[in-house]
Parts: C-alpha cells; structure tokens; sequence
C-alpha cells in the first residue's frame, strides 16, 4: 500500500481542510450511504475510499466486524479493481440478508470475499491458504475487548503489505488504546499514523472513536519507554492481571439442558448463546458441538453449521449421523464432492442410515453417474424395505433412463407403502404416460440439462424427442445453443436448417441461421438464407435490409473485399429505393427491423466508407422519423442558468471495449460548470457500471425501453448528448437518428463516422487523425489532445504467478501476442506471419477466439512450405486475471494492420509489453500509433509491411532490445493513462459549441 500517497492525496477529498467543519468535497457517500445509515461518518467514508485507491494492485482490503456494509461499500465504491475480506459472525438470516441487499445494491457482490465466521478462525484458516494477495488496508470494528482487539492484530500481522494501514474502531476505550500500544511495543514496524505531524489532524476528521494505525515492514519506529508508560491503562492493566481461573457459578449440565430446550422450541438465538457457554466450559463435548451445528443448519448458517460439525468430529469421529450432517452442510455450500465423502463416511459407520444413501444417490446422480447412483439407492432399499423415499428416488432415476416399466413398477411398490405420497403418484402418472408416448418426458429432461448446462445429456433427449415428432421453434432453438454451448457450430446450423424447414415461418429461425452462418464465414449461404426467409415472410424488413446489405464478418480472400464492398452499396441503393413507410404497418416493421441489425462490420473493409455510411445513415433517419415525428423536429439550446447539461447514453456503460475510455472524461470532469447525465440501456451492470453511476450527477438505468429512454433524456433538457458509441448497437443507433438534443456528438467507441445527419460533432483524438481526417467524417471532426481520452490506468495486473506451461504454451518459444477479434484480421496481411516464422526460430503465435481464421492460415503458411499447426497457438479468451497474464507470458504483441487494437494496445502497454504497429489511413487504424508516441517509444512503429516485417523479426530474436523498449514503456506510462488534457479540452469544446449556439 502506498502510504505516502495516501497522506499526500489525503487532503485533496476534503473541504475545509484543518477545520473543525472539514468534510468531504465529493457528496457521493452523503447521497447514496445515508440512505441506508443515517448516521454514517462521511468522513471516514471517504478516508476509507482514498485508502483502498492507493492499494497496490495484489492487495485486498479487510474488515472484521463487518455489520450493515456501510464501510465495506464505502471502501470499494469506484474501485472494481479492488477485492475484499469482509470477515463477521452473522447468525442472524435477517442482518445477513440486509448486508448481502445493501452490498448488491452497489453491484459490489463480485469484489467481496464474505466469511461468516469469528475473526480469529478467519485468520488462523488463512495460513493454510495459498495467495498471493496481502493485505493492504486493514478495519477492526469487532470485539473491543482487551484480548480481541490484541489478538486480531497479532493474527493479521504475517498477512499485513510490507506497507499497510490499520484502523481500529472504538479506540477512545482504555482496553482498545491498551491493546494498540501492547502491539506497537511488540512491533516497532508500527506507529500511529502521522503522530507528531501538524499538518494533518485526523481526529478532526475522525473523532476520537478511530485509530489509524501505518505498518512498514521495513522500517522500525521506536517509541520512547516514557511514551508507552504514558499510555498505559492502570485500570486495564489490573484488570488483566486479575483475572483467574473462575469456577462457574451454575451447574453446566443445566446449561446444556436449557440449551438442548430453547432449540426444541425453535428459541435459536438464545439456544446458540447457551451452547456458546457450555463449550466454554466443556470445548471438547461433541454432542455439543453436534447440536449447534443443527441449530445453524436449521437458521440456514451453513458455513458456521460446517464449521461446529467438523469440531464435533475432531473430538468424535465414530458417529454416523455427524458425518450425515456434516454432508448436508457441505451440500448447501455447494461442496459437493466433500459432500460425497461425509456421506460414504457415514455409511461405512451405520450401513442402516437410509438417508446417508438418498443424499449420496443424489449427488451421485447430480454428477451424471445414473448407473452408479441407481445402485445406492437399490442399495437403501436392501438395507431398508420399508421407506417409500429409496423406491421413489429408485423410479425417477429408471425414468430418467427411460426404463419406463421398471419405473412403474417401483412407483407401485412405493404407494403400497405410502398411498398418500402425491409426488409418487404424480411421477407413476408420468411413466405410464411416457410408456405410451415418450415425446413429453423426452422435452421434460432435455429443458432439465439444458437449464442445468448439462448440454450433452439435454442433446440426447432432444434428439430422442425429434425422431418421434417435428418440434416447435423454440426446441431447434435450444437445441442448436446447446451445440454453440459445446463448440459444435455445424452441427447448431444443421438443427436450425431443420427447423426453417419445419417452420418455414419462424422469424426466429431464420434469423438465429443467418447470424450462425455468418459466424462460421458462410456469407453466401447467409445472403441465401435471408433471401428464403424473405420470401416466406415478406412484410418482415429484418430479412429485406439483411438480403441486402450483409457482408462478411471474415473475408477468405482479398478480392472478395472489393466484391462486397460494390455489393453493399448497390443493394442499399436498392433498399432505399424498395423501403415503404406510408402505413403505420410498414412503419413499424422498419423500425422493429433495424433494432436487431446494425452496418457494424463495413468499416472493417478498410476504405473510405463516409459515403456509403451518409446513405445508410440517411435511411435510418428516414425511417426512425417517419415512427417519431416529433422526435427528430430541431431543438432550441436551453439557456445555461448554472451548469451545462451533458448526457451520455449507451448499451454499454459497463465492462466493454467501447466505452471503458468514457470513465476517464466523467472522473476529471468539473462538476462546478457541468451537471453530467448518464443513461445506460442494458441490464447487465457490473463494477464499471458503478464507476459510471459515481461520477455521475443523475444516473439513469432504463433496460429495454426505447421510448423511456428518450423521453428522459428530452424530460432532461440536455445541452449536449454524446453517443460514446455508435455502431454496435442497433436501438443505440436507431436513438441517434433522433433529435433529442440540440447538440449531438459521438466518440470513438466504434472509431468509424455515424453518416447520421442527426450527429453534430466526432470527438476524435489530435494523436489518431491523418491531415485529410474530415473527408472520412459526415460530422464536423474534433481533435481533442493527445489520444483524447483520459484511459484509467489498469489496476489489476498480476504478478507473474503463472508459467507458459499452465496454458500448454512452450516455455523457450518466441510468443507473439495476436489477440485481436477475428475480423480485424483482413487477408492480404495473412503472409507476415509466415515471414515472421521463416526468419525466427520457435516462433509461436497466440490467437484468442481464432479459430475461424484457421483455413486461412493454414493456406498462408503452406505457400512459404510451413505447417501452420506448428506455429499458431488457438486459445479461447480467457479470464481477464489470465488474459492479463498472457500478456506478461508474450514477448510481443502483433497489432492488425487497418484496424488497430484500441484496449487491447493499452493493456499491452500497462504490461509492458512491446507493441509492433503500422498505422493505417484511417483513425481506426492508428490507435496503438499515437499510444506509443505519447510515450516516446516510436522504435516498433513501421511504415508498411516490410518493415513491419523486421521489426518483429528483431524483437524477436534480440531480447535485449525487447527488454529496452519494455523498460522504457514502463517509465513512460504516466504519459499516457488518466491524462486530463484531453479533458479540459472537451469541457471547453462543449463551452463553446454553446455559447455558439445561443
């Protein structure tokens, strides 16, 4: 942790700073943390928040005693980098789900670690785990005992950062102040956090009821001997050098009664406190231990149940029935196979215990074992002829094998044992049924795997299904995700080409074909396709724009570009030509056909695209106005009373390519002249969706609502609206074609012109553009500074913990980084990879998600006599701790000609990672370009093919020169990530676009 930091940075988040009415500048914790504690400390708040900030990237933050999640929310609140311990004994399910409800509210849920245990087995279970994560920030809120406060800092010590940060709640008590100078005596490597220094008072920021305590591993900070006899507590100390062993002064076995009677009469949390007791007195009693883990299985404390059953069996380990409840605590933990174990356990111990056999069969079936699991529960029922339950677990599992006469023999017999079983005479109905038509119990199972991604066993039954009888729409449905799920895309096209037959009508259908074909390169069968569906569903405008103006997503020669290219532009001459809006019929299916099709994949052709995006841009208006006349009438700039109104809309304001870059633009923004909106129309938000809700002045989340979204954003007012993005998502571009305020911008998100006439100004990057950038723009171009974005410096890079050969990656080879989307990748470059190969030895080459690309490939290296399976490495993409992790594995990273990698470049960087690159004509080819110049690190910038060519040849073969470039990166990145410049320029574009027009 970096401590300077934090007490440089400290005074920066605060108003009135070395006053008594010091408070935090941001209201954000005022806002949205009240809501939930009225009585919140806003200044510990935020000091919580600025100590997390400066967390290195490899350590976590934790806090015992957590309770509400206020601290924790405010610790990690626009940090999703940053990952918690959250360490608290919660017994009740109410306070529990309070905190789990306050902590989702915030989308934190991914970054905590929650353990609902005491802060010492918390503590003494983390020895024996293996991580590389230390703690860098530690809160003790629990116990304000002497020996609690003590013995948590003594436990968290061998975890604590070479340096960390300590606070200490309720320090203004005499048993807290004692135990904090007890320690400080132990480890000189702690002090009180700036003692001594006039600068920074934090008890006016804090009170007296905090300690904040620095740790250097490092270094040591000896207190004088006056200093800690100054600080000791006589009434503490007397009090511990008092004490004794005391007799107890009640009888221990009433105790245990007591406790063994509130748990009969469901009193858990006095029966929980009279256990707690007894074992104070008898630790070693295994019954004891034994009934308070049934006390909080029944609360539904699992965790804790776990934990009191598996000391009842260190004491104990003979009795059967503990290890059956030790299984079903593990089971609701999701601890299966452990699970398993304590079952098998128990059965070796009491072959009679019938349940130990449902459990085991259960899960054993749950694995996919049916053969295996039918013989535990024959096995229940030798050992046990009388309990209904085995015949019925014994029935579904024959049912399920489709043994549908054996099935409705077991059911029988299990009604003869307990005729009021509804479940056995319901599932007996089933078997009978299936025995006349299996069709039905054949649907039932496959939606059961599919549900439970089980898509092999779900494939069996849908196929089993099919050879009796045509399905509906949604089985071809279900049944080709199922091959998509398991990486069989022909086999999803041929269940879709059979559905279409089956239901030639299906929109469905066919357009769930079209997108699979186009996904596997199959451009023409797609076009083909969407010519067929046309024809069955001619009143149907998806299949009327996408006969017309599909193009490839992968283009398998050089020459096809060009084709496709004259193709579009002569189709969509044809469209504009053919598309009718003179009933509201035709109106609406224009609309509703655009919002599931965007001209996405055109830019990627490599040429001038202004025009044909001005003519689809045109139509798209063209028809958007004829649904929402009123929408796109001109609108008069409000007058600026205080602040400029900026709105930001997107599908995307979460983790996504497209628009990580716009956190920078709202976290520098100047809330004192501009009031920022955001609108965010997806439904899946995540960390970075809080980023964007933080920095944030009126948030909105409108999931699935076109016209909602619109009429907010006019209810609004806005001055501005920007469009991060424009391109990707078809109600995100239908949107833009619409007037909803008086001045409308979009960014690079999708680095290519809307040809929208509804779009005023591009905010583009002065670093990006060629001289002639505007002839590639419909809207009036804006070079802001530099790259033009404030780019957040990527936190969460991991040390190297990983070797090449966890991902089956040579260890001596020479690893270039190719992990650009598939359709970057255009044909004409395919043979630089060979040439690369030819001139350096143990060449390997890292594609993520390029498995289509392979054909391709595989042509390029038999022209230079090479084996492509020799040299191309196909992963799938990884977690992003991996894909980080590759980076750090790579020697060099293979930026795509045309087309550059934007994110892709800048993690790259932040691993210092050397970049080969040859900017293209067009801003979209020139991103990692202008990232190495505002580096200063221009050696692997090539200036066509060739020298692309040598470039990776020598950093290759030359680690010396790969070590200097990555060494020169690393000290230059402060250049490039979370640069304000750009920033200010854009508040002044957007000043000025608004006096302009008023």
């Amino acid at each position: 942790m970096d401590v300077q930091k934090f007490i440089q940075q400290l005074p920066n988040f605060y108003e009135n700073w070395e006053h008594e009415t010091v408070q935090p500048k941001s209201d954000q914790f005022q806002q949205r943390l009240e809501q939930i504690n009225p009585e919140v400390s806003v200044n510990f708040m935020q000091l919580l928040n600025v100590a997390v900030e400066c967390l290195e990237a490899s350590e976590m933050y934790c806090e015992v005693g957590t309770q509400d999640g206020i601290s924790l929310i405010a610790a990690l609140l626009g940090h999703p980098e940053k990952m918690a311990y959250a360490v608290s004994e919660i017994s009740d399910n109410d306070s529990l789900e309070q905190l789990v409800e306050n902590v989702q509210l915030f989308n934190l849920e991914e970054q905590i670690i929650f353990c609902n245990q005491d802060f010492e087995s918390f503590l003494l279970e983390l020895r024996e785990v293996e991580t590389d994560s230390q703690i860098g920030v530690y809160y003790y809120q629990a116990l304000s005992d002497y020996r609690s406060v003590l013995m948590s800092l003594l436990l968290v010590r061998p975890f604590l950062a070479n340096q960390a940060i300590i606070l200490v709640n309720s320090a203004d008590k005499g048993t807290v102040q004692q135990a904090i100078w007890d320690f400080m005596a132990a480890y000189p490597q702690c002090k009180i956090l700036l003692d001594g220094c006039d600068s920074i008072n934090l008890n006016q920021i804090l009170g007296t009821e905090i300690q904040v305590l620095s740790w250097n591993a490092e270094q040591t900070f000896n207190y004088s001997v006056s200093n800690f006899q100054d600080q000791q507590s006589e009434q503490v100390i007397h009090a511990i050098q008092s004490l004794q062993q005391l007799e107890p002064e009640v009888n221990i076995s009433q105790i245990y009664n007591e406790a063994i009677n509130s748990h009969e009469q469901k009193q858990y949390k006095i029966a929980e406190q009279k256990y707690k007791k007894f074992l104070q007195w008898q630790p070693n009693h295994a019954e004891a231990w034994h009934q308070l883990s049934i006390l909080y299985y029944e609360v539904e404390n699992y965790r804790e149940s776990v934990q009191a059953i598996l000391k009842s069996l260190e004491i104990d380990s003979s009795i059967a029935v503990r290890h059956y409840h030790l299984g079903l605590g593990l089971e609701r933990i999701e601890k299966y196979s452990e699970a398993i174990t304590a079952y098998q356990t128990a059965i070796e111990l009491d072959n009679s215990l019938v349940y130990a056999y449902q459990n085991l069969g259960n899960l054993i079936k749950q694995q996919g074992s049916l053969t295996e699991a039918e013989a535990i529960y024959r096995k229940a029922i030798e050992v046990n002829p009388n309990h209904w339950g085995s015949y019925l677990n014994l029935g579904n599992i024959l049912l399920e094998q489709t043994h549908f006469e054996d099935a409705i023999a077991i059911y029988q017999t299990a009604l003869t044992l307990n005729p009021e079983a509804v479940e056995v005479q319901q599932n007996l109905n089933l078997a009978e049924a299936a025995k006349e038509n299996p069709a039905p119990i054949y649907y039932t199972f496959a939606q059961q795997y599919y549900q439970q991604g089980k898509y092999n066993k779900a494939i069996q039954f849908f196929q089993n299904y099919l050879e009796l009888q045509p399905g509906e729409v949604e089985l071809y449905a279900t049944l080709s995700d199922c091959f998509n799920q398991i990486h069989q895309p022909q086999e999803a096209i041929k269940v879709l080409q059979t559905g279409t037959q089956v239901h030639p009508t299906s929109g469905q259908l066919h357009f769930s074909l079209i997108l699979q074909l186009l996904r596997q390169g199959e451009t023409e069968a797609a076009i083909s396709q969407a010519e067929t569906a046309f024809n069955y569903l001619p009143n149907d405008y998806t299949f009327k724009l996408l006969k017309h103006l599909i193009v490839p997503i992968i283009y398998h020669h050089p020459e096809s570009i060009n084709y496709y290219r004259k193709r579009f532009e002569q189709e969509l001459q044809t469209l504009i030509q053919t598309t009718r809006l003179e009933t509201p019929a035709e109106r609406e299916s224009a609309f509703w056909g655009l919002s599931r099709w965007t001209n996405f994949y055109l830019a990627y052709q490599a040429h001038n695209v202004v025009e044909s995006q001005k003519n689809y841009g045109n139509l798209v208006h063209n028809i958007m106005a004829a649904n929402y006349p009123n929408w796109v009438k001109p609108l008069t700039i409000p007058k600026v009373e205080q602040k400029i109104r900026v709105g930001y809309v997107s599908h995307y304001l979460h983790s996504y390519s497209g628009t990580l870059w716009l956190t920078g633009w709202l976290r520098f923004c100047n809330h004192n002249n501009f009031e920022v909106y955001c609108y965010y129309t997806s439904n899946t938000p995540d960390p970075i969706t809080q980023i964007f809700r933080q920095y944030s002045d009126i948030f909105h989340h409108i999931p699935g609502n076109f016209a909602a979204v619109c009429q907010q954003i006019l209810d609004d007012q806005l001055h501005i609206l920007v469009y991060p993005e424009i391109g990707m998502d078809a109600p995100t571009m239908q949107m833009a074609a619409l007037r909803l305020a008086p001045v409308q911008c979009t960014a690079w998100g999708h680095p290519v012109t809307t040809g929208l006439p509804t779009i005023d100004y591009f905010l583009s990057s002065q670093l990006m553009e060629p001289e002639n950038a505007q002839e590639h723009y419909s809207e009036t171009l804006v070079r802001l500074p530099n790259i033009g974005v404030a780019y957040p410096q990527p936190k969460d890079i991991p040390n190297l913990t990983k070797s090449r050969s966890y991902f089956n990656i040579s260890e001596d080879s020479v690893l270039y980084f190719c992990c650009q989307a598939p359709f970057k990748y255009l044909p004409q470059y395919d043979y630089i990879l060979p040439e690369i190969a030819l001139n350096v030895p143990n060449a390997k080459f890292l594609f993520l998600r390029g498995t289509i690309l392979i054909p391709r490939l595989e042509r390029a290296f038999a022209a230079a006599s090479l084996n492509h399976e020799n040299y191309c490495i196909h992963l799938s993409i990884p977690e992003r701790s991996d894909y980080l992790m590759l980076n750090l594995l790579s020697d060099v990273f293979l930026d795509t000609f045309t087309w550059s990698g934007g994110n892709t470049s800048l993690e790259a960087i932040a691993c210092n990672l050397p970049i080969v690159t040859c900017p293209g004509e067009f801003m979209r080819g020139r991103h990692a370009d202008s990232f190495l110049k505002l580096l200063g690190v221009t050696d692997t910038i090539a200036k066509n093919e060739a020298e692309y060519i040598n470039i990776a040849v020598k950093l290759g073969l030359d680690s010396a020169w790969r070590q200097d470039i990555s060494q020169r990166m690393s000290q230059q990145q402060d250049n490039l990530f979370e640069d304000e410049t750009c920033v200010k320029a854009l508040e002044e574009f957007y000043r000025q676009v608004v006096r302009n027009s008023q």
